[in-house]
């Protein structure tokens, strides 16, 4: 499906590799994880990429996919978050129209369910609030809209912009013999062990396989990063790092066992991504989100205290659902 929008716009929806192999470039950072190359590595059904393309400049700017499953759609099939992404200078009056477009093209397409999550409003402030007003207006439901926290990332010191109780339990830490040290690949099977480790102690699942993550690593090395906080050569904390984009680092793997609790391994390990990201000049250190969609923001409230503590400022992280079933009276 093709349509244009207005003098200077044609929206597209690729569904075969050699269309994307053949797409013009992007005018804009465009999310990792709205990539093409790394969008394939999640391996869903029937993959449509829907583009903007500017016909004065030939360049795309704006990106959408999604994987549809029979007579359901989803953005993403397997990744941290999916929407639609464009060229940050775009009118309001072009972004609306594309998003018009997505979902006409995914009506077309024989979809009668929509599933899309979006990404933090931190990351794409006027796109996330021309979505939220125009999706609900073409009969999407907000059912999950979860709180995130990213850090600032200014000249300070980590120390300096945190709370009073992180710079003690900072201190406490390297006094105790804890350093902080970027690993390579060659450690991501130890870490990931002790990954699994952790999620298993707290009873969550991990979204990765290590053959996975190990890929992305390999496809992306530029973008991949694993750190660890060791003493004495045993593990106490690990994080995975990911460059979302040249502003944005995000930690989506945390991870440190109940027996280091009392010397918070997790600060020293939040403290290095801070000044790697200074380092690097990244200006947002994204902590994710803390609550799953499907439970009580309340449970977590520990955890919520922690990422605000640590610098983390909120934004919301929003789910979108479409049914063209009619509601129930």
């Amino acid at each position: 499906m093709m349509q244009v929008l207005g003098e200077t716009y044609v929206a597209k929806c690729l569904t075969s590799e050699g269309e994307r192999l053949e797409l013009p470039p992007f005018s804009f950072d465009v999310f990792l994880y709205l990539q093409p190359r790394h969008v394939a590595l999640q391996a869903g059904p029937n993959w449509q990429m829907l583009v903007l393309l500017n016909t004065q400049t030939n360049r795309i700017d704006g990106v959408a996919h999604f994987f549809q499953e029979e007579e359901a759609a989803f953005s993403p099939w397997r990744a941290p978050f999916g929407g639609v992404q464009v060229h940050p200078s775009i009118s309001e009056e072009v972004a609306k129209a594309f998003v018009h477009y997505l979902h006409l093209a995914l009506q077309k397409a024989g979809v009668a369910r929509v599933n899309w999550l979006q990404c933090p409003d931190a990351y794409a402030p006027n796109v996330n609030l021309w979505v939220r007003i125009l999706l609900p207006d073409l009969g999407y439901k907000r059912p999950s809209d979860q709180l995130n926290h990213h850090i600032p990332v200014s000249d300070l010191p980590f120390a300096a912009q945190a709370h009073p109780s992180i710079r003690r339990r900072l201190a406490k830490c390297q006094q105790a013999g804890f350093t902080l040290q970027q690993e390579t690949l060659a450690e991501l099977p130890e870490a990931y062990a002790f990954l699994k480790q952790c999620r298993e102690e707290k009873q969550k699942p991990l979204s990765l396989s290590l053959p996975q993550l190990t890929r992305y690593f390999e496809l992306f090395p530029e973008r991949y990063f694993l750190f660890t906080v060791r003493r004495e050569g045993e593990l106490a904390a690990v994080g995975v790092a990911v460059l979302v984009s040249q502003t944005i680092l995000n930690h989506l793997y945390p991870a440190s066992p109940r027996r280091f609790n009392a010397f918070s391994p997790a600060v020293l390990l939040n403290a290095g991504l801070y000044q790697f990201s200074q380092q690097r000049l990244i200006p947002m250190l994204d902590l994710g989100v803390s609550a799953p969609a499907t439970e009580a923001e309340a449970d977590y409230a520990g955890l919520i205290t922690f990422k605000e503590r640590l610098g983390g400022v909120p934004s919301r992280k929003p789910t979108f659902l479409w049914s063209d079933a009619p509601e129930a009276e």
